[in-house]
């Protein structure tokens, strides 16, 4: 059912309050407006960690994955393998650059507040996504989520070695699962948010599934089952933080 996203606010006070229920968040198109490798490779590019023709060959990797040509673990393992000798320093100082010029500004206002609703309520909170980490971890910092389940790329020595662990569909749902079993919370005392339908495994599993900017597939399965659906629009860094200096 789509609700309007102050009158979903207003029934999340009435939550029950404390560490013994979580809220979990998916990351691109649900915290932020777009995908988050996007910002990260026109990164790469300026700062020459791959080059235009490589980037070109990203994009046209993530067109067919976005329409339906490839699936996850193609996009990931291709995207990945160009990685591969790269040390893992660099790759994370180009998330936080990427972060700060790009990615700071598409976070919804209306996230912002949810997360801070769902903080104040002390509810655990946990980042979770396909991304890397590279591209998560500054996000999660910037909104002060402690936990973060994400896509994890092999190392060795301090090297990429074109590997990678995913959190993607089933293995995003298992990771949650098994975080929740960590901090001793019940799923069903869970609330997770997800623009997606490749995240119906996790929304399964959880007690209070959330469509947030839903693709057409979700939407069908939200309206459904009569799970909340909202709406952001509104992105931006907060006014007169670094980010917002940085992001131009």
């Amino acid at each position: 059912m789509k609700l309007a996203f102050p009158d979903y606010l207003a029934d999340l006070g009435f939550a029950a309050q404390g560490p013994e229920t979580a809220a979990c968040f998916d990351l691109d198109r649900t915290l932020i407006s777009d995908y988050s490798v996007k910002a990260f490779f026109l990164e790469a590019v300026k700062s020459r960690t791959v080059s235009i023709r490589g980037l070109a060959a990203q994009f046209v990797t993530l067109w067919r994955y976005r329409f339906g040509r490839l699936d996850y673990h193609s996009v990931m393992s291709a995207t990945v393998k160009d990685l591969a000798d790269l040390p893992e320093a660099d790759l994370m100082a180009l998330g936080e650059r990427a972060f700060r010029r790009r990615v700071a500004a598409m976070i919804y206002t209306d996230a912002r507040t949810l997360v801070a609703e769902h903080r104040r309520l002390r509810h655990r909170l946990v980042l979770v996504t396909s991304a890397t980490r590279a591209q998560a971890a500054p996000v999660a910092a910037s909104l002060s989520i402690a936990d973060l389940r994400c896509t994890e790329l092999q190392v060795s020595d301090g090297l990429l070695t074109g590997e990678f662990t995913p959190c993607h569909g089933d293995a995003k749902r298992r990771a949650v699962l098994d975080w929740l079993a960590e901090q001793g919370i019940d799923p069903s005392r869970t609330y997770f948010y997800s623009d997606g339908d490749e995240d119906l495994p996790l929304l399964e599993a959880v007690g209070v599934p959330v469509a947030v900017n839903a693709k057409p597939r979700l939407a069908e399965v939200a309206a459904e089952r009569h799970w909340p659906e909202l709406e952001f629009v509104e992105t931006g860094a907060p006014t007169g933080s670094p980010q917002e200096t940085e992001a131009t």
